[in-house]
């Protein structure tokens, strides 16, 4: 029986088909050795990441092709994938240096620095050399940053005056920072703030320490506890008018005069608050992920607030992160609670270059942000911000930055609108 051109074709390309599946079926130790090995020479890190990971998923799982596999993640740069298989070469070597000192540089290139000293305490003395682990300061940074805020239009109008009366003086903000290390075991950063500003409600001044603790522990899980102090003070002036009988006697038949007497009164009050906060982090290759709760006791008013963070690492660096942070606050025991959301995205377009710019929408009641950082106890509403923060660094061991805000406000007594615009420049030292 003879066969047409068609039905020769038909069988050439099931012929083809199974010697495909018979050479993947024929796949063994040596071919997955050799081909690997082949790749790592000749640099090809993408055919190297598909051809490895493939022979892992048909069984071929072993410390040469880990670490090879890793590495051609590490040179394309994708440090949160390159981490899980040196993690894989030190379940079959625990002593490999190797595979060490490149999960120690996964960890530094994604900004965890404090998963980066707890596991240099692990590495041995030529290693440690190497890196210059020894000579590391214990302090991780000092910042000094300041800056200010201007309202859209200095003067508003008071409906109960008829004029405009209010006004909002550009305040005074200074903060000092400072990141140390304990031990290499996990890092404590402590910022002291000043504050002042005069608006027309009076002459508000505020002094703040913040102290948090960056603890992590086994399986990429970070905890973070904080507590942040405030002590504020505020001044205000208020007018009393009051009339009485006086003057010298009247003719006969008048009344007697009548004497209006304006009396300036300055009123102070102080107040101390305390912030307590906690959160829980947890690292799963390109995401990041958060739950934290806080409890401040701000104007005599406990408030809660519960969030939670998420974010997506698009390369597996930090040159491209997007994300996002939910707030569910209450000021009354959970009889009633609102919501707040700051998305972001974060760039590294250069080496030296990094933009994150992100959006706060929030209703009824301020509140308290950044793991218990960011504290916002004013009495008008921020009711929305953009932000946009822009980092250079100048060298290894000196960074500039400043920041952004538009902020939207809603005045507490008479519930007038009007905005912000906030600027911050701070210096970054890294010994």
């Amino acid at each position: 029986m003879y066969l047409n051109r068609t039905s020769k074709l038909i069988l050439l390309f099931f012929v083809l088909i199974a010697g495909k599946t018979i050479s993947q079926d024929t796949l063994n130790s040596t071919i997955v050795e050799q081909k690997s090995y082949q790749l790592y020479l000749d640099k090809n890190w993408s055919e190297l990441i598909k051809f490895g990971n493939n022979s892992i998923n048909k069984g071929f799982d072993y410390y040469y092709l880990q670490i090879r596999i890793g590495i051609a993640y590490f040179e394309k740069e994708n440090y949160s994938l390159a981490e899980n298989h040196f993690k894989k070469v030190l379940e079959f070597n625990s002593d490999d240096e190797l595979a060490k000192e490149y999960l120690y540089y996964c960890y530094i290139y994604n900004g965890r620095n404090e998963e980066a000293r707890l596991l240099s305490k692990n590495f041995g003395n030529d290693l440690s050399e190497k890196i210059g682990i020894n000579k590391q300061s214990k302090v991780g940074f000092v910042m000094l940053e300041g800056g200010t805020k201007i309202t859209d239009s200095p003067n508003y109008y008071d409906d109960s005056t008829k004029k405009n009366s209010n006004y909002f003086n550009p305040p005074v903000y200074l903060q000092l920072g400072l990141n140390h290390f304990v031990k290499n075991r996990f890092s404590v950063f402590h910022a002291l703030t000043y504050y002042k500003q005069v608006s027309f409600l009076g002459d508000a001044r505020q002094i703040q320490y913040y102290i948090k603790a960056s603890i992590p522990i086994k399986k990429n899980w970070l905890i973070s506890p904080s507590i942040h102090l405030l002590q504020s003070n505020f001044i205000s002036e208020s007018v009393i008018t009051t009339t009485m009988i006086g003057g010298p006697p009247p003719p006969p038949g008048f009344p007697p005069p009548i004497v209006t007497k304006t009396t300036s009164v300055t009123n102070s009050s102080k107040s101390n608050a305390v912030v307590g906060s906690l959160a829980v982090q947890k690292t799963i290759n390109k995401f990041t992920l958060s739950l934290g709760t806080l409890v401040s006791n701000i104007a005599n008013k406990t408030q809660i607030i519960n969030n939670g963070f998420i974010s997506y690492s698009v390369f597996g660096n930090i040159k491209l992160v997007l994300g996002c942070t939910g707030y569910a606050h209450t000021t009354n025991n959970y009889s009633t609670t609102y919501a707040a959301f700051t998305p972001f995205i974060y760039v590294q377009p250069f080496h030296k270059l990094s933009i994150k710019a992100s959006y706060f929408l929030n209703n009824r009641t301020n509140i308290i942000e950044d793991n218990g950082y960011l504290v916002n106890n004013s009495f008008d509403l921020t009711t929305s911000r953009w932000s946009g923060l822009v980092n250079l660094n100048l060298n290894k061991k000196i960074s500039i930055y400043g920041l952004y805000q538009l902020e939207n406000k809603k005045e507490k007594g008479q519930l007038f609108i009007y905005k912000y615009n906030v600027i911050v420049f701070g210096i970054k030292i890294t010994p």
